[in-house]
Formats: structure tokens, sequence, C-alpha cells
């Protein structure tokens, strides 16, 4: 049977990734998709990387830079772009009036997003 699932990520914890980032993923109930909210502040560490899941990146607030393969598109809010599969890519904030919210979209799952962030959760349950 197929689980259903609800909530909010605003009432979730945010988990620091690196400097200038943190996320909340959410829909870890999903069998071949994988997302995530990052809140990307101005002077980001980046780390250009590539894996092999497709990946959505959309903003929902704030503005930034994502480059991928090389080349920079200007994101603002409603501003997605596409990452195909294992292309070197990463998000840049340097000059947002806020910090960038992004909703990340990854096919197929990504459990290492579930385990870290469940890990995570059991280690700030009391806090």
């Amino acid at each position: 049977m197929t689980t259903i699932a609800s909530g909010n990520w605003n009432e979730l914890p945010w988990e620091e990734i690196r400097e200038g980032i943190t996320r909340v993923v959410f829909a870890m109930e999903a069998d071949n998709v994988c997302c995530s909210i990052n809140k990307v502040e101005n002077g980001n560490e980046v780390k250009p990387h590539k894996h092999p899941n497709e990946q959505v990146a959309l903003v929902l607030e704030g503005q930034c830079d994502y480059y991928v393969d090389g080349v920079p598109y200007r994101l603002t809010p409603g501003s997605w772009v596409t990452v195909p599969s294992n292309v070197e890519h990463y998000i840049h904030v340097y000059d947002s009036p806020v910090p960038c919210m992004n909703m990340d979209i990854f096919t197929p799952d990504r459990p290492e997003y579930t385990e870290s962030y469940t890990k995570f959760l059991k280690e700030n349950k009391n806090k």
C-alpha cells in the first residue's frame, strides 16, 4: 500500500549543511522523488558538484545565480532551472535582499538525504 504523507516545512527544524546553507527534507515517504527546501545566505560556501539524479531547482524567495555546466542562470522568485544527470552545478547567493529560499526536486530518490535528515530529527527531537 502506498504511504500518503502531508506536512508543513515551516514546522520542521533546519539542518545545517555547510556554511550559509540549511535545509529541510520533506515528502520522505515518496518512492521515486526527493524534495528539499534550502535557505541559502549571502556569501554561502559554493560547492560545485554533480550526481546521477536529475534535479529541478526552483527559487521561492530571494535571488541567486545558479550555475549549470558553467553557465550562470539568474533566478528570482518563481524562476527554475533543470539540472541533467551528472552535470556539474551549484548555487551562489551574493546580493539577495533576503536569504534565497529554493526548492530542490530530485529523481530518482536520494536516500542519503532521507537518512541524514532522519538522523538529524532524532538527534534534535528534544531541543
